[in-house]
């Protein structure tokens, strides 16, 4: 089913990179009779093309192109008949020649169309959509750009591996989670905190990479593997280097990797869906390292009205601790989420969670409950800059108090708003701010903590 797409979808995209062409070529000055005979050639090439006639446009051009290399029409002309004729590795030669001498924005989204067509036919569909993303960011104006974003969508929904990269920078009034306060009671006596123990600031920069790959389905199911590899390192403020000099940011550095497969499957009516996942992976902290993993979950979504959804989720993980063997866990949670597609654009969405870690660490054994709403305001609110709020609130129940301290609840409300500067996008990834602010009250003083941050990050817009 996905060559018989492709093979519809294709040509559409070739026929899209000869009108452009044709257009480039009508720009050449005509002001000599060679000139026009040039010019009738180039056009008589793309004729050839769209009649089928892929050897004789091929040798056309590269009859025009004796007299000049570096004619961009020639050279688009080349690889479209190049392409037809099957020869993707002639195509995509001549497509980044054409590329390469591309001056206006009409001949360089033409010759990105056209690569990206060769790539595309010749299997190789991340290079294909890279030439897309290159075709969108030259595209002359805004039909032609959302035809770029069309097949992009295309070519990524047929393409078997995704690839995601992230990164971001967040400055960070508190990267180790310490304390606001300075000191904390025991027993009748007040004792000053570490510097390590209390709030550093610092900035935060964020790598990872997830790729995933579509296996073949077995019955009705899709069944992808997938890996992840993400990391996190730390710099310290001058603040924050005075009030625990015998720390850095690598003590706090953290990296994980982790590997698994999922499986999902659509109802034959469309109105809902189920899924499955099973994961391993292994996590540092400050070099060392701190636990291995393994993870099962299920979930199905259902329909909630017309524009509404709701997702039930069930997870299920063992935790092996690397540092201290008594810190390992076995973490069981559930989660429902209801979302909702608003009329005049927007998503509205809200969800609740309850967990427990069960764990023979005084440290580490709790229950969690909390909820989150979110809002996504689908048109921008200025320029073309769009707009995500979040709000949130989770109880965290620690099993047991250990003496002599009494037992540990913390109370976390956290709030984010992230815009989405699409104006400012490059071959479609925009640059996004978030502001986001987290305050955890705790039964003990100690665990009591302010964080506010702005994380500058990338995303996708298409």
């Amino acid at each position: 089913m996905i060559g018989a797409a492709r093979r519809k979808t294709l040509p559409a995209m070739a026929g899209l990179g000869c009108a452009v062409a044709f257009f480039c070529a009508a720009l050449s000055p005509v002001s000599a009779q060679t000139q026009i005979d040039l010019d009738d050639a180039r056009l008589l090439a793309f004729k050839l093309v769209a009649a089928g006639q892929y050897d004789t446009a091929a040798e056309l051009s590269r009859t025009i192109l004796q007299s000049d290399p570096r004619d961009q029409a020639a050279l688009l002309a080349l690889a479209q008949a190049e392409s037809g004729a099957g020869r993707n590795g002639a195509a995509i030669k001549a497509a980044k020649a054409a590329w390469r001498v591309s001056d206006t924005e009409a001949e360089k989204y033409s010759s990105a169309i056209v690569a990206a067509q060769a790539f595309s036919t010749d299997g190789k569909q991340q290079r294909a959509q890279f030439w897309l993303r290159r075709a969108a960011q030259n595209a002359p104006n805004d039909t032609f750009k959302a035809r770029a974003k069309r097949d992009f969508k295309y070519v990524k929904s047929v393409n078997p591996l995704q690839v995601n990269l992230r990164f971001s920078i967040t400055p960070s009034s508190n990267i180790n989670n310490g304390s606001k306060s300075e000191t904390v009671e025991v027993a009748g006596l007040t004792i000053a905190l570490r510097g390590d123990a209390r709030a550093l600031s610092g900035i935060e920069y964020n790598v990872g990479a997830s790729l995933s790959y579509q296996l073949p389905k077995v019955g009705a199911w899709n069944l992808t593997a997938f890996t992840s590899v993400d990391a996190k390192y730390f710099s310290l403020s001058s603040g924050a280097k005075s009030l625990a000099p015998t720390v850095s940011g690598s003590d706090y550095a953290f990296q994980e990797i982790e590997a698994g497969l999922r499986t999902f499957r659509a109802d034959e009516d469309g109105e809902a869906a189920t899924w499955a996942s099973i994961k391993v992976g292994a996590n540092w902290y400050g070099g060392n390292a701190l636990s291995n993993y393994l993870g099962v979950g299920i979930g199905r979504r259902i329909k909630a009205g017309a524009r509404s959804s709701l997702s039930f989720s069930a997870d299920a993980e063992r935790q092996w601790r690397q540092d201290y063997d008594i810190r390992s866990a076995n973490v069981l949670s559930l989660s429902v989420t209801w979302a909702h597609d608003l009329s005049k654009g927007g998503v509205l969405w809200a969800r609740a969670h309850v967990s427990d870690t069960a764990s023979d660490s005084i440290v580490v054994a709790h229950d969690a409950i909390g909820a989150t709403v979110g809002y996504a305001h689908d048109k921008p609110i200025f320029g073309d800059t769009k707009l995500e709020l979040s709000l949130g609130y989770q109880v965290k129940s620690f099993d047991r108090a250990a003496a002599p301290f009494a037992r540990r609840v913390d109370d976390t409300v956290s709030a984010s708003a992230t815009m989405i500067f699409n104006n400012l996008d490059y071959m479609g990834f925009a640059p996004t701010a978030e502001i986001s602010a987290k305050r955890t009250t705790s039964t003990l003083n100690q665990f009591s903590l302010d964080d506010l941050g702005v994380k500058i990050g990338l995303r996708s817009t298409f």
